[in-house]
């Protein structure tokens, strides 16, 4: 009975303790370098963090390790400070960056807003893109013009050839889509009409009470549009983030992550291709090298969109990605609001 009162006494004692410790901010130093270990940081990296966060004149420095705002203002203030101190490109320094943003892509997708699906095609919105694969045919790409309670009315797909006299109208479609900011589903229904509105032709297509989930997102992606050079590899190895010398072929990167891009090219190009994809973002000259995964074709403006999965980058350039997607750099010379710069530097020379 003795044993019990008197570790309930310490247990009141240590909560008194932290809240005492506390004052007006929101975790005291107890909690801070207990969550900072907990998240992987060693006592010293936990007292750098804060110290460099307290000379960022953070309003609560001990939020850091909770707050993705505090964060992104913390990381900032050590981009700021390792550049000024010539430190940038250091080992040591380019390693603890990428811990940070580790830490920082964690604490993104803790959100709930990463982890809450949904079950039913009609929570599918306008403007939402569709993949239909037709069984013989192959894979179609089209667009949700409209949605409601009955049906989704899709853009005419674009895509493979089809036999003379072939017809939508009763179709069975398998439908591939990606939901921003949550993953990717895909759900079984049919093409209920086939017909023209204002002379545009346009697919009912059913709506499905069952969904599937696949590939939940991994990294997060900034949209952009950056103009760009691409080169066509021979083979990844080797120098796959060397920047070219000579101008390349001119694409626009309409979107970028750490695992790859989407860039937005003239003319038509294979799934399968080994790219290389160069640009400048705000000061930062980036480089991406990886496969296309997809292309989508546009007919009415001989353009297409490739998707191209990115080799793993080097540290340096990884972090170089994240400060851009993660907004690191807003306010810095060049970058614009989002971090991204339109800037003309990739098609000099």
């Amino acid at each position: 009975m003795v044993n019990a009162l008197l570790i309930v006494v310490v247990i009141l004692l240590l909560v008194s303790v932290t809240l005492l410790m506390r004052g007006d901010r929101r975790f005291s130093p107890l909690e801070y370098y207990a969550r900072g270990k907990e998240v992987g940081f060693t006592l010293s990296e936990s007292k750098l963090i804060k110290d460099t966060a307290t000379m960022a004149r953070l309003e609560d420095p001990t939020a850091v390790f909770w707050s993705i705002r505090e964060l992104d203002a913390c990381i900032r203030a050590f981009t700021r400070r390792f550049k000024a101190e010539g430190r940038d490109r250091e080992r040591g320094t380019i390693a603890f960056m990428e811990k940070l943003y580790d830490f920082r892509k964690r604490l993104e997708f803790d959100q709930p807003k990463y982890h809450l699906g949904i079950r039913s095609s009609r929570s599918i919105r306008p403007n939402q893109r569709l993949r239909l694969l037709v069984p013989g045919l192959g894979v179609f790409s089209s667009t949700v013009v409209d949605a409601n309670e009955r049906y989704l009315m899709v853009s005419y797909p674009v895509g493979g050839r089809v036999p003379p006299g072939f017809q939508w109208k009763g179709l069975r479609v398998s439908v591939y889509f990606w939901r921003q900011d949550d993953a990717g589903y895909v759900f079984d229904s049919y093409v209920l009409e086939d017909l023209r509105i204002r002379n545009i032709p346009v697919l009912q297509i059913g709506h499905s009470e069952s969904l599937f989930r696949t590939q939940k997102r991994r990294s997060l992606r900034l949209r952009s549009r950056v103009p760009a050079y691409l080169y066509i590899l021979k083979r990844l190895e080797g120098a796959y983030e060397k920047p070219e010398r000579v101008p390349g072929m001119k694409c626009v990167v309409q979107d970028l992550s750490e695992d790859g891009v989407a860039v937005l090219i003239g003319g038509k190009a294979k799934v399968g291709l080994l790219v290389k994809v160069q640009f400048y973002v705000g000061d930062d000259q980036l480089v991406v090298s990886g496969t296309v995964r997809g292309a989508e074709y546009q007919a009415e403006k001989n353009q297409s969109i490739l998707h191209v999965e990115a080799v793993a980058p080097s540290p340096r350039m990884r972090n170089l990605i994240r400060a851009h997607v993660y907004n690191i750099r807003q306010g810095d010379p060049g970058v614009g609001a989002g971090g991204t710069a339109l800037d003309d530097r990739a098609f000099s020379g």
